[in-house]
C-alpha cells in the first residue's frame, strides 16, 4: 500500500455537495449521494481522475494502492464510475475527494480542495427541514476552505463516459427523422421551464415495441426465457446543465443513490436517483434489494394483488437466491424480506431483500460476474435474456441498466442499478425505461409502464411525454 496521505477533517461547510460539483465545472466529477459509512448516508465528491479501471477487479486494485490513514472514511480512495450492460467497466480512482457526513457534521477532504461558490438553490429551504441549506447568495465561503485550486489541470478525456446517443437522439420538439448522412440534426434550446415543458419522444415506435412483447413472449412459450425485461428510450432537448438537472431530480429525495457523473470537456453526464442496488458488498456479507412490479401510488393495492406482478417479482427474487449461492456459503443466503410494497417518488414497488456470506476464495469480482446484469433489469435466465433483448431493442443499451456507485478499498461494493436515469450529451436527454415481461403480459400494459417510469427523470430535464393513449395511437415516435 502507498504512504498514506495527509486527510483533512473539518467542520461540515455552509456549502452543498451539488455547489462543490458546480465549482468544478464539466470536470471529470462524480457526485454520489446516498452511499454509506459506518451506518450512516453520506455523500462523495469525487474529482481530478489519478488513474482508470475497465473491470471490478482492476477497479479493486486500483483503489487498494491508494494509501489512508487507519480512521480515515474508505469512501476517500474509493474507484467511482459505473459499469455499462456490456460489462465494460468505467471506473477511475480520483487524485482529490470530499465526502459530507452530515448526521457527523463533518467534512472529509483527500486532495486539493477548491474555493466553493454557493448557489442561490442552496441557499433556499430543504424540503426535509424548511431551514436554509447554506448562506446567502454571494456569503462568503467558510474559512475552512482553502485558497482556490486550477480544477482545469484534470486530465480533460477524464472517465471516458463515451456510450454515444443514438443517431435519432437530435430532436426537435415534434418528431425527426436522422439526415440523410446519418448525421443527427441539431436539438434546439429547451424551452424554459416556467413557460412550460417541451415534448419528448419514444425512440421505439409502439408498434413496433408491441411486436417486440410478442416475440418475446414467444420465446417463454418455447422455454428458452422465463422473464424479460424490454426497455424503451424516450428523448427530449435540452438546454438545462447537468447540475441543474441533477438538483430538480434529487429535490425532495431521501432515499436511493442520486448520481451525477460527468466525463469531462464534450463528454456526456450521466444524472439519476437509483431505487435499487445492484449489490452491497460489506466484509464478506453481501446484500440484494430487488424492485420488481410497478404502480402509481394510487395504484397499491392492484400492485398488490395483481398475479402478474406477483410472479415477476417471485421469479427475480429466485434468481437473485441462485446468484448468491453461486459465491455464497451453503446456508448463509437468506431471504430476510419478500415482496413488500414500498414507495418512491411517483411509484410504488414489490420489493424484497437478500443476503449471504461470500465463501473463502470469492471475490467481490465474482460477487459482481454472478448477478449482472441484474434479473431485474435483464431476464432469466440471464444469457439468453440478454443476447433476446439486444435483439430485439433497436437502440444498444449502454450505459442503461448497468451499474453506478463505489468500489472501496479492501473489495467492499456499493453498486446501484443505472435506472431512473439520463444521458445529457450535446442539448439531448436520453431517458430509458423497462418493463418485465411474464407469460400472460400486455403489451399496451408494459408501454405504459414504461412512460411512468421515465416521467420524472424527463420532468427534471424539462421536458414531458404526451398521455400514453396519444403515443399509442398516432405511433408519435422517433425510428432509431
Amino acid at each position: 500500500m502507498a504512504r498514506p496521505e495527509g486527510i483533512r477533517r473539518l467542520p461540515l461547510p455552509p456549502w452543498t455537495p451539488a455547489d462543490l460539483a458546480g465549482t468544478l465545472g464539466v470536470g471529470p466529477v462524480a457526485l454520489l449521494d446516498g452511499l454509506t459509512w459506518q451506518g450512516r448516508r453520506v455523500t462523495l465528491v469525487a474529482w481530478a481522475p489519478a488513474a482508470r479501471a475497465g473491470s471490478i477487479a482492476e477497479a479493486c486494485r486500483a483503489a487498494e494502492r491508494v494509501g489512508l490513514p487507519e480512521d480515515a472514511p474508505p469512501l476517500l480512495a474509493a474507484a467511482v464510475g459505473r459499469l455499462d450492460w456490456d460489462g465494460q467497466g468505467r471506473f477511475w480512482i480520483p487524485g482529490s475527494a470530499a465526502l459530507f457526513d452530515r448526521e457527523g457534521g463533518e467534512l472529509w477532504v483527500r486532495g486539493a480542495l477548491p474555493a466553493v461558490t454557493v448557489t442561490a438553490r442552496s441557499a433556499a429551504l430543504t424540503p426535509e427541514t424548511g431551514r436554509p441549506s447554506g448562506p446567502p447568495p454571494g456569503a462568503p465561503v467558510s474559512a475552512v476552505t482553502p485558497p482556490s485550486t486550477d480544477v482545469s489541470a484534470a486530465p480533460p478525456e477524464g472517465v471516458g463516459l463515451s456510450a454515444a446517443l443514438p443517431p435519432a437522439a437530435g430532436l426537435s420538439h415534434a418528431a425527426s427523422s436522422p439526415t440523410a448522412t446519418g448525421a443527427a440534426p441539431a436539438a434546439p434550446p429547451a424551452t424554459d421551464p416556467a413557460t412550460g415543458p417541451v415534448r419528448a419522444v419514444p425512440l421505439w415506435p409502439y408498434r413496433d415495441y408491441a411486436a417486440a412483447v410478442r416475440e418475446a413472449l414467444a420465446a417463454m412459450g418455447a422455454g428458452s426465457v422465463t422473464k424479460v425485461i424490454l426497455s424503451v428510450p424516450f428523448a427530449a432537448p435540452c438546454s438545462l446543465s447537468p447540475l441543474s438537472v441533477y438538483r430538480r431530480l434529487t429535490a425532495g429525495a431521501s432515499a436511493g443513490l442520486a448520481f451525477l457523473i460527468h466525463g469531462g470537456p464534450g463528454a456526456e453526464a450521466l444524472v439519476g436517483l437509483s431505487p435499487e442496488p445492484l449489490v452491497i458488498l460489506e466484509g464478506r456479507r453481501a446484500r440484494m434489494h430487488l424492485l420488481a412490479g410497478t404502480r402509481t401510488p394510487d395504484r397499491a393495492a392492484e400492485l398488490a394483488a395483481s398475479p402478474k406482478d406477483r410472479e415477476e417479482h417471485r421469479v427475480a427474487v429466485e434468481q437473485a437466491r441462485r446468484d448468491l449461492l453461486a459465491v455464497c456459503i451453503p446456508g448463509s443466503v437468506t431471504v430476510d424480506a419478500f415482496m413488500e410494497l414500498e414507495r418512491h417518488p411517483g411509484l410504488v414497488h414489490l420489493a424484497s431483500r437478500l443476503s449471504g456470506t461470500l465463501r473463502p476464495g470469492a471475490t467481490p469480482a465474482d460477487l459482481v460476474a454472478a448477478c449482472f446484469p441484474a434479473g431485474t433489469v435483464g431476464g432469466i435466465p440471464r444469457a439468453e435474456a440478454r443476447a433476446l433483448i439486444d435483439r430485439l431493442e433497436p437502440v444498444p443499451r449502454g450505459w442503461y441498466a448497468g451499474a453506478v456507485g463505489a468500489v472501496l478499498p479492501g473489495g467492499d461494493l456499493q453498486l446501484w442499478l443505472t435506472i431512473r436515469s439520463m444521458a445529457l450529451h450535446g442539448g439531448t436527454a436520453l431517458v430509458r425505461t423497462g418493463a418485465g415481461l411474464v407469460p400472460g403480459s400486455d403489451p399496451a400494459a408494459e408501454w405504459q409502464e414504461c412512460m411512468a417510469k421515465a416521467q420524472r427523470a424527463l420532468a427534471a430535464a424539462g421536458a414531458a411525454l404526451p398521455p400514453p393513449e396519444e403515443v399509442m395511437r398516432h405511433d408519435d415516435a422517433v425510428r432509431a
